[in-house]
């Protein structure tokens, strides 16, 4: 079976990372033993003489790997997943450090064990596994390994959702699934065409059979709008077969990802896990880390305020800001602040050339301050006082908001955030045109992907992309009034 295949490739990779980890430690603490004397070898024999690092090494490798299950780096849906295994290594070696450290300190251990030999372990530990690791998924990653731990899937009908997966099946190469063909639902239904990749492999009736023709270890139910006594059959060969089962619900269309069965008093239900930013520690770190960016970000504005005040006053007058109401979180609208980069109305011409001069001068001013983000810098208070933070959805306008609300599916998920400067919508949009449909869908994987990493990502690329200005715009409105700078 597929799946028992990739378990023994786990258990290759835990049994690995075992060995590379004491044979890291080992040399580290032999290498700093070598160093404070120059004879290897005590009176007391070789016995003796490498039962302590041996038993160091035995104890810290089986720390390190203990630490790397808790983090779930042997689950079969991360075997492939080299970025993750470097990740929750990198925090495994410094727990294994510190904890060693802490027990120099407390039992005053001089003996093999130094502190600088904790270092020294540290890194060849960090050295060998990568070698290790590089080798492993070199060797997981043949076609024919990788063949036999991939499950095979038949899909009992097809609609967009499905097609949907099957794309993220296909882009996502630490995938084990592979969808193999489909069957119609019951009364020979299927909702729209598979793509030409998807062969229709027989009729409903004929599944049983096709399961055991193409090895099949899987089934996909792409939506429960068949009788529930079908459903059931379906559930109870499955079990029967000992292959796997499972659905693609009509419902919950936002936030698809958050999906969750729990268990109450016996009865199972299905419904939306806890989103990152629904803890109240994760809220905390978003919260303050909108304080700092904000505070540093006014004191920048505080330092240019003096050269921007008698610029902007001489090119567009008063007043110097502008209120704008916009829509941040649960819909609660705001007057989002900002400089005001309109290019004054001149009118008195009377053959002077300094009227001319002065527009010229304020509409390249205008631009320079949009490019370059400083009009946005009153936003700050806005993000100080609570009304955005530095990364959320885009800020729309009230109507909009409410057109869109109407109009677009899963809008409204995506107020669950502040509205942000920036975004991972805002970020991903590279040619300034990215429809609302797909902004809304950007929102909502920020919203169940939220970390501080994603963060800093979308303030980085924010930074270094403020040579363009990008817009969000739809057919009814002018660009100017939605216009936003990275």
């Amino acid at each position: 079976m597929p799946r028992e295949r990739a378990y023994g490739l786990c258990a290759i990779l835990f049994i690995g990372d075992w060995i590379v980890a004491c044979m890291g430690i080992f040399a580290g603490l032999e290498l700093r033993e070598w160093q404070r004397h120059t004879s290897a070898l005590h009176a007391a024999g070789m016995v003796e003489y490498l039962t302590v690092p041996i038993l160091w090494s035995m104890a810290g490798g089986t720390l390190f790997v203990w630490s790397m299950a808790t983090l779930k780096t042997y689950e079969v849906r991360n075997i492939y997943r080299l970025q993750l295994w470097f990740r929750n290594m990198g925090k495994c070696v410094i727990a294994w450090s510190i904890a060693a450290w802490a027990y120099i300190g407390l039992f005053s251990v001089v003996g093999y064990a130094p502190r600088l030999g904790v270092a020294y372990s540290a890194l060849l530990m960090v050295a060998f596994a990568v070698l290790w690791r590089m080798a492993s998924f070199l060797f997981m990653g043949q076609p024919a390994v990788k063949a036999g731990t991939v499950s095979r899937v038949i899909v009992v009908g097809w609609n967009q959702k499905v097609a949907h997966l099957r794309k993220a099946m296909r882009r996502d190469a630490a995938q084990l699934s592979e969808i193999i063909g489909c069957v119609p639902l019951p009364g020979e239904i299927i909702e729209r065409t598979p793509p030409p990749g998807v062969p229709i492999l027989g009729h409903y009736s004929e599944l049983q059979a096709l399961v055991a023709l193409h090895r099949a270890s899987s089934i996909i139910l792409s939506g429960a709008d068949c009788a529930v006594q079908d459903i059931q059959d379906l559930v109870r060969f499955c079990q029967r077969e000992y292959i796997g089962f499972q659905l693609v619900p009509e419902y919950f269309p936002p936030l698809r990802s958050s999906l969750q069965v729990q268990t109450l008093s016996g009865v199972p239900l299905l419904g939306l896990s806890t989103l990152p930013l629904e803890r109240t520690g994760n809220r905390l770190i978003k919260r303050s880390f909108d304080v700092a960016g904000a505070l540093v970000g006014m004191l920048f504005g505080v330092i240019l305020l003096p050269i921007l005040f008698p610029v902007m006053y001489l090119c567009s007058g008063l007043p110097i800001f502008l209120r704008e109401r916009k829509v941040t979180h649960r819909g609660r609208v705001f007057n989002a602040l900002t400089f005001n980069t309109q290019a004054p109305q001149v009118t008195d011409y009377q053959g002077a050339k300094k009227p001319l001069v002065r527009r010229k001068i304020a509409e390249k001013t205008a631009a320079f301050m949009r490019i370059s983000g400083i009009a946005e810098l009153p936003k700050l208070w806005n993000v100080l006082i609570g009304d955005m933070s530095l990364v959320g959805p885009f800020p729309d306008l009230p109507d909009e908001a409410e057109r869109y609300r109407a109009e677009v599916p899963n809008y409204g998920a995506r107020s669950e955030v502040r509205a942000g400067l920036t975004g991972w919508a805002q970020v991903s949009d590279r040619n300034g045109d990215m429809p609302i449909v797909k902004r809304v869908e950007a929102d909502l994987y920020y919203l169940e992907n939220w970390n501080v990493m994603v963060d800093l990502y979308c303030i980085a690329a924010s930074v270094l992309r403020t040579a363009t200005v990008r817009k969000y715009h739809s057919p009814s409105e002018s660009n100017t009034s939605r216009s936003y700078t990275n």
